[in-house]
C-alpha cells in the first residue's frame, strides 16, 4: 500500500495552469495528475502523442476543443483524448476549474494509435 497525502505533493506551473503529479511510485504506464485551471486560462493547442488522455471534470466547466468540435467537462464528465487528435481547453466560466488526468497507453481508454512521444505542440 501506498499513500500519497495532497499536501505533500508539490505543485508546479504550466502556463497558466497549476498541475500536482498524483502517480504512485512503482506504477509504469500510466500517470495521474491533478490539474487546476483557473478562470481565463487558455492552452495553446497540442497534438496528443505517445497516450490517451482521459480528463475527468472535478469542479467548475472547462471548454475543449478538439478536432474542430467544442465540448465542456463539468463535475463528473470524462473525456477521452486519443493519440493523435488535436486539443486545447479554456476556462471562460465565473470560478475556476478543477481536472484529474489520467495518461494511459494508446488503446487502452477507447482504441487508437500508437505512439512514443509527449504531447507537442500543434503546427
Amino acid at each position: 500500500m501506498e499513500l500519497r497525502k495532497y499536501s505533500d505533493i508539490q505543485p508546479f506551473p504550466f502556463g497558466s495552469l497549476t498541475i500536482r503529479d498524483l502517480t504512485p511510485g512503482g506504477v509504469d504506464g500510466i500517470s495521474l495528475s491533478d490539474i487546476e485551471v483557473p478562470i481565463g486560462a487558455d492552452t495553446p493547442p497540442y497534438a496528443a502523442v505517445g497516450n490517451d488522455k482521459v480528463y475527468i471534470g472535478v469542479s467548475g466547466e472547462i471548454e475543449f476543443a478538439i478536432d474542430g468540435k467544442t465540448v465542456r467537462v463539468g463535475r463528473g464528465d470524462v473525456l477521452i483524448v486519443r493519440v493523435g487528435e488535436q486539443f486545447r481547453y479554456h476556462n471562460g466560466a465565473y470560478r475556476p476549474g478543477r481536472l484529474l488526468l489520467v495518461q494511459v497507453p494508446p488503446g487502452t481508454a477507447g482504441g487508437s494509435q500508437t505512439g512514443d512521444q509527449e504531447d507537442s505542440p500543434a503546427t
